[in-house]
């Protein structure tokens, strides 16, 4: 079996997801670890047998590495993701894919010039729930869809901006609430309800002394007449879970994190293949206590992309629908007026 062989840039806490992803698929093997502390890589490296490149530079030119995971601050994902272009790698992009639209068009521009894949870490699509909620809503049995919200009310103590210089800096966190932890929300939101045409926001930092927001509000419109509201924090305790709802004129679906809660249908009964559940797994106070499943599923979906030649299903193209919409809810925050996104 031919196995498609990864390397991972970027030993922090995500790293150790995408390492226990890769053995987890049959067509794919993990080869080594790049960190610029090179005791971090090290550490990965002997508890997965694999080796640990002196540099990003020593792993990128190495000949036995065909795809790359990026997993180094956000701030960092540009430059790091045009090298492994550059060097002829196929990419693996850990949410954001970058901290401004800008950056993303230049990865953009790097992978198509060198024509290699590239895919950014959006788990939560994989889910069968999400999966459902997109089903649903395609064959129309909602009716005319009103509503599409989210609402991410997170919690991060004070140590977890502490204990890294780097999160909530503009620089190399690129936002937060919103481009940090509430990114794969929006990605879904916009995934199951289309192109958003606009936003008008306000966002706050309102707990933690951080340059960027811990408290987001944002009204939205879809380009198919919908509206809907985006909430995102890390100043609100406990914590709850990521809640997506979706309102139709003839129903209702609620997601929350990767399970469905509510799911009612004008004159119809709960579909036999469909179980309600309660959320488990839920990172809304702890960003370590998510499962792995999520990264399987999209690691073995690049590795199938690359053997059989397509698209990702979270290619760049899609990726960079988060940030713009983020983008423009700052902006909207930032100058007072609602954002018609391009």
């Amino acid at each position: 079996m031919e196995k498609i062989r990864f390397g991972i840039i970027g030993c922090g806490l995500i790293s150790d997801w995408h390492a226990k992803a890769i053995g987890q698929i049959p067509n794919a093997v993990l080869v080594g670890v790049a960190d610029i502390n090179k005791a971090s890589a090290d550490a990965v490296a002997q508890k997965y047998n694999i080796l640990s490149f002196r540099t990003v530079e020593e792993l990128l030119e190495s000949d036995n590495i065909d795809t790359v995971c990026i997993c180094t601050p956000s701030g960092l994902h540009v430059q790091l993701a045009v090298k492994a272009a550059d060097a002829g790698k196929h990419i693996v992009i850990e949410k954001p894919m970058a901290i401004t639209t800008e950056q993303c068009d230049q990865i953009i521009a790097a992978v198509e010039r060198n024509h290699v894949k590239a895919a950014v870490v959006s788990q939560f699509r994989f889910s069968e729930a999400v999966k459902e909620l997109k089903k649903a809503i395609a064959t129309g049995i909602l009716g005319k869809i009103v509503m599409g919200s989210i609402y991410m009310k997170y919690y991060r103590s004070y140590e977890y901006y502490n204990k890294n210089s780097w999160k909530g800096t503009w620089k190399m966190d690129g936002g937060g609430a919103l481009m940090n932890q509430g990114i794969h929300g929006i990605d879904m939101l916009q995934y199951v309800m289309g192109k958003v045409k606009s936003v008008s926001a306000l966002t706050r930092t309102l707990v933690h002394k951080i340059e960027v927001e811990d408290t987001a509000c944002a009204v939205v419109e879809y380009e198919s007449g919908s509206i809907g509201i985006i909430q995102g924090t890390t100043s609100v305790y406990p914590g709850f879970p990521r809640r997506l709802e979706v309102n139709g004129e003839k129903g209702s679906i609620v997601v929350e994190e990767d399970a469905i809660v509510e799911w009612v249908v004008e004159g119809e009964t709960l579909p036999e293949h469909i179980t309600l559940q309660r959320a488990e797994n839920v990172g809304s106070s702890d960003p370590a206590n998510i499962s792995v499943e999520g990264h399987i599923r999209q690691l073995a979906d690049m590795t199938d992309a690359i053997l059989k030649n397509r698209r990702p299903m979270v290619d760049i193209y899609e990726g960079r629908k988060a940030v713009e919409i983020i983008e423009a809810i700052y902006e909207s925050s930032r100058t007072g007026k609602t954002i018609y996104l391009k």
